[in-house]
């Protein structure tokens, strides 16, 4: 294991205080709602702009639609 991976892993294994334990388990959920949150808000345009570029480039080559 490399000096990088030992560091990570030592900081992950640290001791915690329970207030500290519990600050870091409400951070990375609130970031996991807020990016499911943001994938599920922006999924269907960015679907459209594919489903879009995609007819484009059948359209180019001369393929039909459907």
């Amino acid at each position: 294991m490399n000096g990088w991976m030992s560091r990570g892993y030592r900081w992950m294994r640290r001791p915690r205080s329970r207030g500290q334990a519990m600050t870091e388990f409400t951070l990375l959920l609130m970031a996991l709602l807020i990016g499911t949150g943001a994938i599920s808000t922006f999924a269907p345009e960015m679907f459209a702009a594919l489903t879009i570029y995609i007819r484009g480039f059948y359209c180019v080559l001369g393929y039909p639609f459907g």
